[in-house]
């Protein structure tokens, strides 16, 4: 199957919108729960110490550019250690795929329709979810894109008109927090925020066109998606009070229902709603799409798509029993979820580093090159072709042809070598066949014969032609040999006036 690339603007949104995900949601809630009103410097210290761990991430991804996260597993861990691994981190993203499937369903049953079963919206944003993996990644990023203006929209329209509502002395006293509630708030934070972003290996950096801007991109986008949760977390706990912000399910939603501008605009919470589910489709998707592709890869298959519709159904039936109901839905995300993430998506991408360095498996070796060729025709007085190419892995072959009155058939052969064998043959019948070899880096052979195969008919009346044969040998080392013969004949030995050359 052909390999889709997407830019690393694309890229850069994707690990934005990705980063939000559903903590814009429950993040608020977890935080305060320990924290309380110390939350929002538990959140900055939280995008701080994420920091590292997207280097870890992008570390790993260099070391084979080429390759996805399961296919780095088995090259890096072995075949046997690899498969295990990668198991691993498919079955999580399968089941995380399932979870965010029963938060959509748990959302909008709980909020916005409460007679409509959650398996209703599980199914249809199910249907998004496959027929978004059908289409493939190229799309899906074209689609963030779309929707990337959309979400900062809402998102500065949303801060705009909550403003009104702060009231500063709900963040008072400040740091009064123990230093352990602060760290356990923080751990939950990253566990939601960071710790997932290593599902992006899937696409980073094999899927992406520019690397190097993609390294930028994945720094930007966790930056400002972890500055979004910075200010959700603290307008949460400057609008609703720390204490009414760690009891709610959706803070942020709760958030959102007291806008009020002039007794007016009111009620208009359903735009976090579409923030949310945008951030949500995002995350989704790369959950289901890390899991489609490692399950391919893992058993060789080429075309992946045939696994899309039944891994569909299997996280549509796992949504419906990951959680029996919200309580439990909390202590795993609270207590289980950070621990499991840790392994799979921080130990593990841990380990790979440190087994590629002492394997020496770096990301330089068996890149490809790229050649650029070049065609060049040059006519003296009579006829002349000239071909040259260049190729830029550190190889010139270039093979050009001059004449001038006569008829003369020149190839000049050039290869970076140290070392140059050179020979030469000359034959005189009214033309003259000359090689040149010029050779300049590590060790290599040339070997140079003239024939008079390729001719060019000439007619002469008056035989009185000067022709040179040179042939020059040169070395960027030590030694460098040149030798030059000259001959200057009245009449060649065999040519004859009035007489058309033989043809070969």
């Amino acid at each position: 199957m052909e390999k889709e690339i997407i830019s690393s603007r694309q890229f850069m949104i994707i690990t934005l919108l990705f980063s939000i995900g559903t903590a814009i949601l429950f993040l608020p809630a977890s935080v305060t729960i320990e924290a309380k009103q110390d939350a929002w410097i538990a959140a900055i210290i939280g995008v701080v110490l994420s920091l590292p761990l997207i280097k870890l991430f992008v570390a790993v991804g260099n070391r084979t550019p080429t390759l996805t996260f399961v296919e780095a597993n088995e090259k890096i861990l072995g075949r046997f250690f690899g498969k295990f691994t990668s198991i691993g981190f498919i079955l999580i993203s399968l089941l995380s795929a399932g979870e965010l499937l029963y938060f959509i369903g748990l959302f909008m049953r709980t909020e916005i329709m409460p007679e409509t079963p959650t398996i209703a919206f599980a199914f249809l944003f199910s249907i998004i979810i496959i027929y978004a993996a059908f289409l493939g990644i190229e799309v899906f990023a074209r689609s963030a894109e779309i929707l990337f203006p959309i979400f900062m929209l809402i998102f500065i329209f949303f801060v705009i008109c909550i403003s009104p509502s702060i009231k500063i002395e709900n963040l008072q006293p400040i740091m009064e927090t123990p230093k352990k509630s602060i760290f356990f708030s923080m751990i939950r934070f990253i566990s939601l925020f960071s710790f997932p972003l290593a599902i992006l290996l899937t696409i980073f950096p094999s899927s992406v066109n520019v690397q190097k801007s993609a390294q930028k991109g994945f720094y930007i986008g966790s930056i400002i998606g972890g500055i979004v949760l910075v200010t959700i977390i603290t307008l949460c706990i400057l609008v609703l009070g720390p204490e009414n912000t760690a009891s709610r399910t959706f803070p942020s939603y709760s958030l959102a229902k007291r806008i009020s501008i002039g007794n007016f605009l009111q009620r208009i919470e359903v735009i976090l709603a579409t923030m949310w589910i945008i951030s949500i489709y995002i995350r989704t998707f790369m959950y289901f799409y890390a899991a489609v592709i490692g399950i391919g890869q893992l058993f060789k298959i080429k075309n992946h798509r045939p696994l899309i519709f039944p891994l569909g159904m299997i996280i549509l039936g796992l949504s419906q029993i990951v959680h029996p109901n919200i309580v439990h839905s909390d202590i795993y995300n609270r207590d289980t979820w950070p621990i499991f993430s840790f392994v799979f998506m921080v130990f593990l991408p841990l380990v790979l580093l440190i087994v590629a360095k002492i394997r020496k498996i770096n990301g330089n070796q068996g890149n490809t090159t790229n050649s650029n060729c070049s065609t060049q025709n040059e006519s003296g007085s009579n006829n002349g072709s000239a071909t040259q190419g260049a190729g830029s892995n550190n190889n010139v072959n270039s093979s050009q042809s001059n004449s001038s009155s006569n008829a003369g058939n020149a190839t000049q052969n050039a290869s970076n070598s140290n070392n140059v064998n050179c020979t030469q043959n000359e034959n005189s019948s009214n033309n003259v066949n000359s090689t040149q070899i010029d050779s300049s880096s590590n060790g290599g052979n040339t070997t140079q014969n003239g024939s008079n195969s390729n001719n060019v008919n000439s007619t002469q009346s008056n035989s009185s032609s000067n022709s040179e044969n040179p042939s020059l040998s040169k070395s960027d080392n030590a030694s460098s040999n040149t030798t030059l013969n000259d001959s200057d004949t009245g009449n060649n030995p065999n040519s004859e006036k009035n007489k058309e050359s033989p043809e070969s």
